[in-house]
C-alpha cells in the first residue's frame, strides 16, 4: 500500500476523528499485528503538534490466555494501575483513538463466565471513562485497521502482503477516503448526515414503528427533547470530532421503558471475541423479557445480564439499507462495519448528547428524562431489505422514514 494513501488516511482519523489539537496528548489502542500503522499515527500526531502519543497495544492470544488461567481475583479486582491510568488521560482531555480489526473467535473456548466477569468488574473501574466517552466530554474516534485474519475473513487471495493490500482499499473507499466520487467523498458525505439529523430533529418524533417480514414488529418511544446525531459532533469544550470513521449513521436514544414488541436480528454480533448469531429480542415495558439465539446464546445471556438496565436499550440507529458498506454485501464480522450496513439498536447505556439540555445531569436524572444508564453498550443490527419504519408524532401522524430499506429523511 502506498505510503501516501495510508498516511491520507492517519491524517484524516487525526484531524476529522479525533481532531487533535497542539499539545494535546493522543492515546492509540491498536493490535501489535498493525505497529507499522501504528508508527505513521505517531508520527503524523507529533507533526500536528502533539504533546504524547500514548500507545495500548493488544494482542488477542495474550488475553486469551489470561482469561483462560488467571486466578479469579484477577478477573474479579482490576489492577490499581488501570483506572490510575485512565483519569490521568481523561482530566487532561487527551483524545482517544481507537484502532480495531475482526477477530470473531479470539475468545472461543473461554467460559463465558470468565469472560463477564472481568468485562463486568473493569466497566465498575472505568466507569468514569465510559461516562467520559458518551458524553463527549473528550473527543475520541474508532476507526479499522486490516489484518490478515481479517483480510481470510472476507475471503481476499493472494499472498498475505497482496491481501492487506486488497483489505487498506476496501477501508479506504468504505471510509470514504480513496477510490470514492466527489459527490461520495467523506466532506460530503457528513454534510448529508447532518442535513438528515435536522429533518428528524425537525419532525420531533414520539415513536417508531418497525416492522419487516423476518419477524420484527417493535414499537420504540422517544424521550421528550431527544436529538438525533449523526457525522460529526461537538465535544463539550466545543472541539468538532467524529467518533466512526466510517460512518453511515443517524442516531438518537430511546425512551428506556417504551419499547414493546418482537425484533430479529439481521447480522452477526462480535461480543468479547465471540459471534453471537440469529438472535431476536422480545419487550414489554422496555425490558428484555425473552431471547432466543441459534449461535451464541451463552455468551448474548452474559450481555444482557451485565447488570440489570442492559435489559434495556440506549441507542436506536437508523442506515440506509442502500449504503456503501451494506451494497458492498459482505458480513465484516466487525460491529464498527456491521452496523454501518444496517439500522441497528443497542443495548444499555443511552448516549447524553442525544437529549436536549443533558449537560451536568446525573444518572438518575438523566434516567428520569427517558435515558437508560448501563455498565455496557453494545449494538446489535436489525436493517433489512423490506424494513419499514414510520414514525410517529405527538400529535399522532404518521410519517414514513423508511420504506423497503430506503431512507425517506
Amino acid at each position: 500500500m502506498k505510503e501516501e494513501l495510508l498516511r491520507k488516511y492517519a491524517r484524516t482519523l487525526l484531524e476529522c476523528g479525533v481532531n487533535l489539537q497542539e499539545n494535546q496528548t493522543l492515546i492509540v489502542s491498536v493490535d501489535v499485528e498493525n505497529k507499522d500503522f501504528a508508527l505513521i499515527v505517531t508520527e503524523e500526531a507529533y507533526q500536528l503538534g502533539a504533546k504524547e502519543v500514548v500507545i495500548n497495544w493488544r494482542y488477542a492470544p495474550i488475553a486469551k490466555q489470561r482469561l483462560l488461567h488467571a486466578a479469579q481475583e484477577v478477573l474479579e479486582t482490576p489492577a490499581k494501575w488501570i483506572p490510575t491510568y485512565y483519569e490521568q488521560y481523561v482530566e487532561e482531555k487527551s483524545a482517544f483513538l481507537s484502532l480495531i480489526s475482526a477477530n470473531p473467535r479470539a475468545l472461543t473456548g473461554v467460559p463465558s463466565e470468565r469472560i463477564s466477569l472481568q468485562s463486568r468488574n473493569l466497566n465498575k473501574v472505568l466507569s468514569f471513562y465510559h461516562t467520559a466517552i458518551m458524553s463527549s466530554a473528550v473527543t475520541w474516534c474508532v476507526a479499522a485497521v486490516p489484518t490478515v485474519l481479517w483480510a481470510d475473513l472476507l475471503g481476499f487471495e493472494g499472498s498475505d502482503d497482496e491481501k492487506i493490500e486488497q483489505l487498506w482499499q476496501t477501508l479506504f473507499t468504505l471510509s470514504r477516503i480513496d477510490g470514492v466520487s466527489e459527490e461520495e467523498s467523506f466532506e460530503n458525505h457528513m454534510k448529508r448526515l447532518e442535513e438528515r439529523t435536522d429533518k428528524l430533529n425537525a419532525l420531533d418524533l414520539k415513536a417508531l414503528r418497525y416492522t419487516c417480514e423476518n419477524g420484527t414488529n417493535l414499537l420504540v418511544q422517544l424521550p421528550e427533547g431527544h436529538l438525533w446525531l449523526g457525522g460529526a459532533e461537538k465535544a463539550k469544550d466545543g472541539t468538532v470530532f467524529n467518533a466512526n470513521i466510517p460512518t453511515e449513521e443517524v442516531f438518537s436514544a430511546p425512551q428506556w421503558n417504551g419499547v414493546e414488541g418482537t425484533v430479529v436480528s439481521t447480522k452477526p454480533l462480535i461480543y468479547h471475541g465471540n459471534q453471537i448469531s440469529n438472535f431476536s429480542f422480545t419487550f414489554k415495558g422496555g425490558k428484555i423479557v425473552d431471547y432466543s439465539a441459534e449461535e451464541g446464546y451463552d455468551i448474548l445471556k452474559e450481555l444482557i445480564e451485565t447488570d440489570e438496565s442492559s435489559h434495556y436499550l440506549g441507542e436506536v440507529a437508523l442506515v440506509d439499507h442502500y449504503s456503501p458498506i451494506s451494497q458492498s454485501n459482505r458480513i465484516y464480522y466487525e460491529t464498527l462495519f456491521d452496523e454501518n450496513a444496517s439500522c441497528h439498536l443497542a443495548i444499555g447505556a443511552a448516549y447524553p448528547t442525544c437529549l436536549k439540555n443533558s449537560d451536568g445531569l446525573s444518572e438518575n436524572e438523566l434516567k428520569e428524562r427517558g435515558l437508560n444508564q448501563s455498565l455496557t453498550h453494545v449494538d446489535f443490527m436489525i436493517g433489512h431489505e423490506n424494513m419499514n419504519i414510520t414514525g410517529i408524532t405527538k400529535d399522532g401522524q404518521q410519517v414514513d422514514i423508511m420504506i423497503n430499506g430506503r431512507l425517506q429523511v
